[in-house]
């Protein structure tokens, strides 16, 4: 449909805890399409996910990338877009682990946040029908942040030590 703009902070949509859908019409399809052009778009830096309200809109919607690395994929990995609607986490592991986040609406800000290894979410698909996705590692990543945009939370928020521009993670990885 349309690449849109990007919202980044400070608007306050990006705080504000987005409506259920109650039904899947014309416009919630054109939203998850321009939310995968979008997403598609990005590059400078590239997306994992991306919800409604970072493009501006109160929806319980969002697209969560499954990034699976490979050496024989040609960028070294493949990946497979999902679309969730009203997505709820039914479960989570104990598990935690802490790693580095950024975001497509925070730009230039990284921060370490701790995230469950393994979730279990529940959502509707874009044909209504009720999916559940078993995630792990980075995978669980990516949907626990996007859900997060859903609750008007930002990783900003959860982020533990400081936050770092992106030449300043660089070097740190450059030094691993």
């Amino acid at each position: 449909m349309a690449i849109r703009t990007i919202v980044t902070i400070p608007n306050p949509i990006l705080k504000t805890k987005t409506q259920e859908i109650t039904q899947i019409d014309g416009a919630i399809v054109d939203l998850v399409k321009d939310l995968l052009d979008t997403l598609n778009h990005a590059k400078e830096p590239e997306g994992a996910g991306i919800a409604a309200t970072q493009l501006g809109f109160n929806k319980r919607v969002c697209v969560v990338r499954n990034i699976i690395y490979t050496s024989h994929a040609a960028k070294g990995y493949t990946s497979e877009d999902f679309i969730l609607i009203n997505p709820k986490i039914i479960s989570k592991s104990k598990e935690v682990d802490i790693d580095w986040e950024g975001c497509l609406s925070v730009p230039n800000q990284f921060g370490k946040v701790p995230r469950h290894l393994k979730i279990k979410v529940e959502a509707r698909t874009l044909d209504g029908n009720f999916i559940q996705i078993n995630a792990k590692d980075l995978f669980a990543r990516v949907i626990q942040h996007e859900i997060d945009h859903l609750d008007g939370v930002l990783f900003t928020s959860k982020v533990t030590g400081k936050i770092i521009s992106e030449k300043e993670l660089d070097k740190l990885y450059e030094q691993d």
